[in-house]
């Protein structure tokens, strides 16, 4: 079994404008589809052939890494004082390895999708015609590495190959020397890695892989393209981008609702169309789509999850809400199919995905929290839900509005610049399909997402546990910021009482009806199921406190 040493070297921080757009400062913590960078890369190295022990080379400053304890790997941090280049970070890193290691160097700003675990001595590489971002490399007939060039600048040429940041070396003794040799006759105008390689491979001739898909979370543009990659969608959907057109494509293999959802965008207001990115084209034929703009904005899940607004701003964020939901509320009309609409959507499909739920997992039916000295489980749920939508308010409704119908943070960009939150993934349905439903869902939805932690759940901040007896317990990595925002948007946005807990109680129901949707994540599922109990059985007791 081949042993392989993984050297993540990151003790540079990013540039100031990629700070501005991701809100971390090096490379390694850049939140991408939900989890910070490094788990990204970790992922790429579990194998049940290969012993792999991984190093990341930190910077003092840089975050604790938030390995979990179940990871199959070893992975470990190390922190240097001070580095004045990449081959004096891995050099530190070299001290990790024993005779025999294959080492391999990822560097943190790179995800790759290669066809084997990198082992041998190889460079990978892919051809690129914008030089002035990367190293072109060649190799020659005896296996030596060229760097014909490090980040051309000016003069224009043709596609070349360039380094894509992953390297292997099977001689990880061998790499020490050269790259302790480059270390101390470096040269302002090279990097001793490239120089060290260079060596490395007039002694073992070295190959050229290519890699077959490449993102790059070291440059703004090439940021947002990965980001786009690493989409928190559901495993039913599915997104294609068009770099060049700046254009995204949505389709799911969930055709019934995603046509629902492809109407909703041609019969929403035209007064919430500054609340829309720009629809291109679109089908809700036997093959639905829809094709709009690529909005390089940060979701607000994103924002409140990592922190990346001052408190106050939170303030403007809500303002925007506010204004999409009053123009909303402009529309209103009034129907006596409310009622029965609520109905449906609140007791009839709630019972109906819990069942499915239960269907899915069976040992689940056991599970229980406690609110107070009292459990509360599925089948508590199950038996006491006419009463709670009930006693809750939720069927007294008069009027219907136009809603978004998935109004959580995870669907909102958010444009700090002009202040203005851009709509995406709209539900285009409540009981029936079309634009109309009980606006009080479109809060709760918000309210999940605010008070109830679902983006912690969803971006895998979070810890669940079940104990022996079928006691869950949920960790959300929540903090006093959060409270806050909290209470901006309870301020703004629920002020009366009675409001407030019709929306909480949605709330509750939000989580347990959502179930069934995450199979592809079971332990999301389980925090999910936790939250759910948590909040019906608070709301049950009348309660909308935290």
């Amino acid at each position: 079994m081949d042993s392989l040493v993984v050297l993540v070297p990151n003790w540079a921080g990013l540039s100031p404008d990629m700070q501005a757009e991701t809100g971390a400062k090096y490379a390694s913590f850049i939140q991408l589809g939900g989890a910070p960078l490094y788990k990204r890369i970790i992922s790429q190295y579990r194998s049940d052939d290969h012993s792999v022990r991984m190093v990341f080379l930190l910077s003092p400053d840089a975050p604790e890494l938030d390995i979990d304890p179940a990871e199959r790997l070893s992975i470990e941090a190390v922190r240097l004082n001070e580095s004045g280049s990449i081959g004096e970070t891995v050099l530190a890193g070299i001290t990790r390895i024993t005779p025999g290691d294959v080492v391999v160097v990822h560097m943190a700003d790179t995800l790759l999708d290669v066809e084997e675990m990198p082992l041998g001595d190889a460079v990978y590489v892919q051809s690129r015609s914008d030089l002035y971002r990367w190293t072109s490399v060649t190799v020659d007939a005896a296996g030596t590495v060229k760097i014909t060039n490090d980040r051309q600048e000016v003069e224009p040429c043709g596609p070349r190959l360039v380094c894509v940041g992953l390297f292997s070396f099977r001689d990880g003794k061998r790499l020490a020397t050269e790259l302790l040799r480059a270390v101390e006759l470096s040269s302002p105008k090279r990097e001793p890695f490239f120089v060290a390689l260079e060596s490395y491979s007039a002694i073992r001739p070295m190959g050229l892989r290519a890699a077959k898909r490449w993102l790059d979370c070291g440059h703004v543009d090439g940021y947002y393209e990965s980001r786009l990659s690493y989409q928190n969608v559901r495993h039913f959907n599915s997104l294609s981008y068009d770099a060049l057109r700046g254009r995204v494509t949505k389709k799911s293999r969930n055709t019934d609702d995603f046509r629902k959802q492809v109407r909703w965008f041609k019969q929403v207001p035209d007064e919430v169309a500054p609340f829309l990115p720009r629809v291109f084209d679109s089908s809700d034929g036997d093959d639905p789509f829809i094709t709009m703009e690529l909005l390089s904005i940060p979701t607000l899940s994103d924002l409140f999850v990592n922190q990346r607004l001052n408190l106050g701003a939170w303030n403007d964020v809500v303002r925007s809400v506010s204004c999409i939901q009053s123009y909303f509320a402009g529309k209103a009309v009034r129907s006596s199919l409310a009622p029965q609409l609520a109905q449906a959507v609140y007791f009839d499909k709630t019972q109906s995905r819990l069942a499915e739920f239960t269907a899915q997992l069976p040992a689940t039916k056991h599970y229980f929290v406690y609110r107070g000295a009292e459990r509360w489980s599925i089948d508590r749920v199950q038996r006491t839900l006419a009463s709670f939508v009930e006693r809750s308010g939720l069927l007294n409704i008069k009027e219907l509005t136009p809603i978004h119908g998935d109004f959580c943070f995870s669907n909102l960009l958010y444009d700090p610049k002009v202040r203005l939150i851009k709509m995406i993934d709209p539900r285009g349905e409540f009981g029936v399909p079309g634009v109309f439903g009980d606006r009080r869902y479109d809060l709760a939805k918000l309210a999940h997402s605010y008070a109830g932690g679902y983006d912690f759940v969803v971006s895998d901040v979070f810890s669940v546990e079940v104990n022996s007896q079928g006691a869950l317990h949920v960790g959300l990595r929540s903090c006093d910021y959060h409270t806050r925002v909290r209470s901006i948007f309870d301020a703004v946005l629920l002020p009366e009482a009675e409001l407030r807990g019709q929306v909480y109680a949605l709330q509750a129901l939000l989580f347990l009806s959502m179930l069934p949707l995450h199979v592809d994540m079971p332990k999301r599922q389980l925090a999910i199921l936790t939250i759910g109990l948590q909040l019906y059985a608070k709301s049950w007791d009348g309660g909308t406190d935290g």
